[in-house]
């Protein structure tokens, strides 16, 4: 099943080497794309020192992203790295997809469990004390009964 889901990581497999080792890959090894921005990188003692001094995003993220020298590399990096993040929100709606949709909840239209998914999978957080402290609130007179 491994085999099967992943099988064509293989056809990729001198990007990924590119993107977590750029100094130690060979050059003849890379695409001819990207060959030109290997050996500059790899010329570049500057860039070889920050390399082994942060972590590989950190290095991507705050010292080639921003230089913008490396157009190919930036994008090979972009595509590796949203390969594995995009598999995991997937698998992550799909599950509360299925937590949604039960056999208790069978009769939910695709329009009502595509609201559900949206409002699930989002990271907005409603400031509901702004949202009530608009709102007039009625105060019950009804004593409530204690259990004994």
């Amino acid at each position: 099943e491994f085999k099967n889901r992943f099988g064509d990581f293989r056809t990729y497999k001198e990007e990924f080497r590119l993107f977590v080792a750029p100094f130690d890959i060979d050059v003849n090894d890379v695409p001819t794309s990207f060959q030109m921005e290997a050996i500059e990188l790899q010329c570049s003692e500057e860039l070889k020192a920050k390399f082994s001094s942060c972590s590989l995003f950190n290095f991507y993220k705050n010292v080639i992203v921003p230089s913008g020298q490396f157009p190919s590399l930036i994008d090979n990096a972009l595509q590796v790295v949203s390969m594995f993040g995009s598999t995991y929100r997937c698998e992550q709606l799909f599950s509360k997809m299925k937590f949604s949709k039960s056999q208790l909840r069978s009769q939910l239209t695709d329009n009502h469990l595509n609201d559900i998914l949206f409002l699930s999978s989002s990271v907005l957080k409603p400031d509901l004390d702004s949202l009530c402290s608009d709102r007039r609130h009625i105060v019950s007179n009804v004593p409530i009964k204690s259990k004994e």
